[in-house]
C-alpha cells in the first residue's frame, strides 16, 4: 500500500469518526487495544508513533464524553432554584477506599 493510500484512508476514517460521534465504552475498548499494542513491542518506531498518536486521541475524546456526562448528570440533579440536591461522590466512590 503506497504513502498516499494509507493518507487517504486515514482520512476517511477521521471524516467518518468526526461524522458519528463513537460511544464512550467502545472508546475504551479501542485505547485498551492500542495499549496492547503498544506493550507488545513488535511494532516499528513510527508505528508505534502513530498508535501512540491514536491513544492520546483516543483518551482526549473519552475524557470529553465523561466531562460532558458529568455536566449532564449534574442539570439532571439540579433543583429548580438553581442549587444541586446530590452531593458530589467522594474520591473513592460509593463503596469506601478499594
Amino acid at each position: 500500500m503506497s504513502r498516499s493510500d494509507r493518507s487517504e484512508q486515514k482520512g476517511a476514517a477521521r471524516a467518518t469518526a468526526e461524522a458519528a460521534p463513537e460511544p464512550y465504552d467502545r472508546l475504551v475498548v479501542r485505547l485498551e487495544k492500542v495499549v496492547e499494542e503498544l506493550e507488545g513491542g513488535e511494532l516499528t518506531l513510527e508505528q508505534s508513533i502513530e498508535k501512540f498518536s491514536e491513544g492520546v486521541r483516543l483518551a482526549r475524546e473519552a475524557g470529553k464524553k465523561l466531562d460532558e456526562a458529568e455536566r449532564r448528570v449534574d442539570m439532571l440533579l439540579r433543583a429548580e432554584d438553581g442549587s444541586v440536591e446530590a452531593e458530589p461522590l467522594a474520591e473513592d466512590g460509593p463503596e469506601g477506599p478499594r
